[in-house]
């Protein structure tokens, strides 16, 4: 993976967007030369080098006038030699009439692979605890749920407080939210109930069954670049931190196995759905399209992005990112006529803080129409690892494994992992789908029509402890 001086961006990458009315109008590849129709574009493009160039965000189906209204379909991402440095290409492309922005490509990264390693753990027994809720037995080793103090190191209270709002609501199908991350194990025993776009697993293969551009994409997309796959593809790659994070938010509840979503429901498949919009795998060379994940969320039927990843050295807001993110804020619950048909008019964007222990902004997670999520250990005191400041808004149970002779490996996260495993992760990666699992009870709870994400976010942001 070739990464640029420029912070962490990718050389032989830019992305541009073209003026209103000028985008191209055809792409082809003759003799072995781009052509748009734009001679001067084109010239451009044959002195760089440029071998691809394609939309940043696909052609959305239904959605596609909505997407062309905000201005998405004029991004698009350009391929070149690894040999034409950034800053020559950036300046040949700005200077051209039809070019409105230049950026580069930054590497995205899930906010934990520096900090987070993976304790894998036996299945938990089949008894549970008969003073708890539900009937999943790996429930008693999640402490960032219900922490009685019992735990070592551990504070009563420092947890969210699930099992009394378990007594208002445990989680609706109705409400979707979209993980953008690594692929989630849609098959895995705890989880598989509740993954899942229902159109496309009832419709008929090869179809574009809900019409949102994307053919087959019953469990969500994968966004990531391969050599088989240059323009993603429908299948899913199990991921251990998409999994983990999944399961935070909606492993399946009262089945008597596993362990415990925030909003997964009361049995029988009554939770949260989530769908994975894929753009990490195993394999930290391959390059995920995390900008166009999160805009398939809002085409996709989610109200809830769950982002668990950030930008390295980047000092401030990517504005394609932006774009993709207001458009899920703006158009999330909503249909192609304008009209509401989710649980809430509009979305919220949730992103993880970062692990570096400072206040350092961390985009987009610092980004002001998001939530930005810091982690707390089992004592209520900060994560070691986790960012801080003014601009976080709300933190959440990160935990940490044993660390400089305290704590202890239990007081990190437990949840789900690939092949029907469970164990134990640290980080703000974690802390977040915390925050997006309470944001799903919400608006299970209070959704409906006229619901909106100002509303969820002054729940989310206002019932917590100062």
């Amino acid at each position: 993976m070739a990464t640029s001086p420029i912070s962490n961006s990718y050389s032989g990458r830019l992305r541009v967007k073209f003026r209103p009315d000028m985008e191209p109008k055809s792409i082809c590849m003759t003799r072995g030369s781009l052509h748009t129709g734009d001679s001067i574009l084109d010239m451009t493009l044959r002195r760089l080098g440029v071998g691809r160039m394609q939309r940043v965000f696909p052609p959305a189906g239904r959605f596609e006038e909505r997407t062309r209204r905000e201005g998405l379909h004029l991004w698009y991402d350009i391929r070149f030699s690894t040999e034409t440095s950034l800053t020559r290409a950036s300046s040949s492309l700005i200077g051209l009439p039809c070019i409105d922005k230049v950026e580069p490509v930054f590497e995205a990264y899930h906010i934990d692979r520096d900090v987070s390693g993976v304790l894998s753990v036996p299945k938990p027994s089949s008894r549970r605890n008969d003073a708890f809720p539900v009937n999943d037995p790996g429930l008693v080793r999640q402490w960032h749920y219900y922490n009685d103090g019992s735990m070592e190191y551990a504070i009563s209270g420092a947890d969210i407080n699930l099992f009394r709002a378990w007594e208002v609501t445990t989680g609706q199908n109705e409400v979707v939210v979209a993980v953008v991350d690594g692929g989630i194990d849609y098959r895995h025993e705890d989880l598989a109930g509740n993954v899942g776009n229902w159109i496309e697993l009832n419709g008929i293969a090869g179809v574009d069954d809900d019409n949102n551009g994307y053919v087959d994409d019953m469990y969500g997309w994968n966004f990531v670049y391969t050599s088989d796959a240059p323009y993603g593809t429908a299948r899913i790659t199990p991921v251990e931190h998409g999994t983990h994070v999944a399961g935070t938010i909606g492993a399946e509840n009262n089945n008597g196995i596993g362990v415990c979503g925030i909003a997964g429901g009361s049995g029988n498949h009554s939770g949260v759905r989530l769908i994975s919009c894929q753009m990490f795998t195993e394999n930290r060379d391959d390059n995920g399209d995390e900008i166009a994940a999160i805009k398939y969320g809002a085409d996709a039927g989610a109200v809830i992005s769950q982002n668990s990843w950030g930008y390295s050295n980047v000092f401030q807001m990517p504005e394609v990112a932006k774009d993709a993110i207001d458009y899920f804020i703006k158009y999330a619950g909503i249909d192609e006529n304008g009209d509401q048909v989710g649980p809430m008019k509009g979305g919220i964007v949730i992103f993880a803080a970062g692990n570096d222990d400072w206040n350092y902004k961390s985009y987009p997670a610092c980004y002001e129409k998001v939530v930005a999520v810091s982690a707390l250990a089992p004592d209520y005191k900060k994560s070691w690892y986790s960012n801080f400041g003014e601009w976080v808004d709300v933190a959440a149970p990160g935990g940490t494994f044993r660390d400089e002779g305290r704590y202890t490996d239990e007081c990190a996260v437990y949840s789900t992992l690939p092949n029907n495993a469970y164990g134990y992760m640290q980080g703000t990666s974690m802390a977040c789908p915390h925050v997006s699992g309470i944001a799903a009870l919400a608006v299970s709870r209070h959704g409906g029509p006229g619901f909106t994400p100002d509303k969820l976010r002054t729940y989310l942001e206002r019932n917590v402890h100062s």
